[in-house]
C-alpha cells in the first residue's frame, strides 16, 4: 500500500520513502524520474534566464543605448544650434561661414537622430511625445533664427527681437524637451542592464539542488553495489557542476563588466550636462552683448551656467566621482579659462568699448572669449566622447559574457539528463 495515502499529512521522510523505499528497480525508476526533471528543469530556467539576460545586454541593452546616446546628442546638438545663432548674430550683418555651417550642422544631426529615436521607440513609450513637441517646434525655431538673420544683415534693430524669440523657444520649450527624452532613456537602460547584472538564484538554486540529489544518489547506489564508478551519473554530476560554475562565472563577469558601464554612463551624462551648460552659458553671453544690456540681471544666465559646471560639488564633480580615473583637469582648467574670458569681456562691455567685447566674443586673441569657450568646447567633447567609448567597451564585455548562458544552460542540461538516463538505465539492466 502507498505511503502517501489521501488526506493524509506527507512528512520529509514519507517522501523520502516513497522516491528511494521499495523495490529497487522501481525505487531507481523514481529516483531517476526525480533526477532528470530536476537536472532538465535547471536547463529549462537556466535558458529562459540566459535569454532574458543576453537580451538585456544584447539586442533590448543595444537599442536602448543607441536610443540613450541619440538623445543625448539631440540635447547637445540643438543647445549648441542656439549658441551659433546667438554668436552669428554678434558679428553684426553677414555671420561668419564657419559658425553658420556648424548651426546648420547641427539642425540636421538633431533632425536626423530625431527621426532615429522616432523609429526606435516603442508604441507606447511616453518619450514620443517629447519627440513630437521637438520636432514641431524646431522649425518655427529655425524659421526665427532666419528672420533673425535677414533683419541683421539689413542693420534693422527687429532682428535682436526674433533672435530673443528663437533662443526663448529653444530654452523654454525644445531643450526642456530634449531633456525629458534624454532622461527616460537613460532610466530606460538603466533598468534594463541592471537586468543583465542580478545574481542568477534562481538558476544557481535549482542547480544545487540538482546536483545535491544526483551526488546523494551515486554515492547511495556506490554503498548498494559496492562499485566506485557509475559513467552515467559521474558524467550527470561533471555537466551541473559546470552549469552552475559557468553562471556563476558569467555572471560575475558581465556584473562587473555592467557596473563598469554604469559608472561610465553616468560619467558620460555628467559631462553632457556640462556641455549643454556650457552652450547655454554661451548662448546667454552673446544675447547680453546683442542687448547691450551691460552685466547686470541678464548676465546672471552665464553665471549660473557655469556655476553648474565648475561649482564645488558640480557637474565636473559628479563625473570625476562616476569615473575616479578620468582626467578632467583640462576641462576644468578650459572651463576656467573661459570664465575669466568672459569677465574680461563684460568689463570691456560695462566699461563702454563695445567693439573689443565683440572682438573677444567672435575674434581669434588666444586669451579671448571666443576662442578659450572653443577650448572648452573641444575639451567637454573629447571628454564626453571617451566616456561614451569606455561605456560601449564595457557594455560589449558584458554581452560576451552572458551571450552563451542560454545555449550553454540547454546543452549541459540535456547532457546532465541523458547521464542519468544512461547511469539509471545501467542499473536497470542488471535486474533484468
Amino acid at each position: 500500500m502507498s505511503v502517501l495515502t489521501k488526506n493524509a499529512p506527507v512528512s520529509v521522510a514519507q517522501v523520502r520513502e516513497f522516491v528511494a523505499g521499495g523495490a529497487t528497480p522501481q525505487r531507481l525508476r523514481r529516483v531517476g524520474a526525480v533526477l532528470l526533471v530536476g537536472a532538465l528543469l535547471a536547463g529549462v530556467v537556466g535558458l529562459a534566464n540566459g535569454l532574458s539576460r543576453a537580451d538585456a545586454v544584447g539586442s533590448e541593452g543595444v537599442r536602448l543605448a543607441t536610443l540613450s546616446a541619440d538623445a543625448a546628442e539631440i540635447y547637445r546638438a540643438l543647445a549648441d544650434a542656439d549658441a551659433m545663432a546667438t554668436s552669428g548674430y554678434v558679428s553684426g550683418g553677414t555671420e561668419p561661414e564657419a559658425v553658420r555651417d556648424r548651426f546648420d550642422s547641427d539642425i540636421t544631426a538633431a533632425s536626423e537622430r530625431l527621426v532615429r529615436a522616432a523609429a526606435g521607440l516603442a508604441d507606447d513609450d511616453p518619450a514620443a511625445d517629447d519627440v513630437v513637441t521637438i520636432t514641431s517646434n524646431l522649425p518655427v525655431y529655425t524659421a526665427y533664427v532666419e528672420s533673425a538673420r535677414t533683419y541683421n544683415r539689413l542693420g534693422l534693430p527687429l532682428g535682436q527681437s526674433y533672435l530673443g524669440a528663437a533662443s526663448n523657444l529653444m530654452r523654454e520649450t525644445i531643450l526642456p524637451a530634449a531633456a525629458t527624452l534624454r532622461t527616460a532613456e537613460y532610466t530606460a537602460l538603466d533598468a534594463t542592464l541592471a537586468r543583465g547584472g542580478t545574481l542568477p538564484f534562481a538558476v544557481v538554486v535549482l542547480g544545487i539542488a540538482a546536483l545535491v540529489g544526483l551526488v546523494h544518489a551515486s554515492i547511495r547506489e556506490r554503498r548498494r553495489t559496492n562499485r566506485v564508478i557509475n559513467p552515467g551519473l559521474v558524467g550527470a554530476v561533471a555537466a551541473l557542476v559546470v552549469l552552475v560554475m559557468w553562471w556563476v562565472v558569467a555572471t560575475a563577469v558581465a556584473g562587473g563588466a555592467l557596473r563598469g558601464a554604469d559608472r561610465h554612463g553616468d560619467a558620460a551624462r555628467a559631462l553632457d550636462d556640462a556641455h549643454a551648460a556650457a552652450l547655454q552659458a554661451r548662448s546667454n553671453e552673446s544675447l547680453v552683448l546683442v542687448a547691450r544690456g551691460g552685466a547686470g540681471a541678464s548676465d546672471q544666465g552665464f553665471t549660473v551656467q557655469i556655476d553648474r559646471i565648475l561649482a564645488p560639488g558640480a557637474l565636473l564633480d559628479t563625473a570625476a566621482a562616476a569615473d575616479p580615473d578620468a582626467d578632467l583637469s583640462t576641462v576644468r582648467a578650459a572651463a576656467e579659462r573661459w570664465r575669466d574670458a568672459h569677465v574680461a569681456l563684460r568689463a570691456l562691455d560695462d566699461g563702454g568699448r563695445f567693439p573689443e567685447a565683440v572682438d573677444s566674443a567672435t575674434g581669434t586673441d588666444p586669451q579671448g572669449s571666443g576662442v578659450t569657450f572653443e577650448a572648452l568646447d573641444a575639451a567637454l567633447g573629447s571628454a564626453t566622447a571617451a566616456q561614451r567609448a569606455a561605456f560601449t567597451d564595457d557594455a560589449a564585455a558584458a554581452r560576451a559574457a552572458a551571450g552563451a548562458l542560454p545555449v550553454v544552460s540547454v546543452v549541459l542540461g540535456v547532457l546532465a539528463a541523458v547521464g542519468i538516463v544512461l547511469g539509471i538505465g545501467r542499473r536497470l539492466g542488471e535486474y533484468r
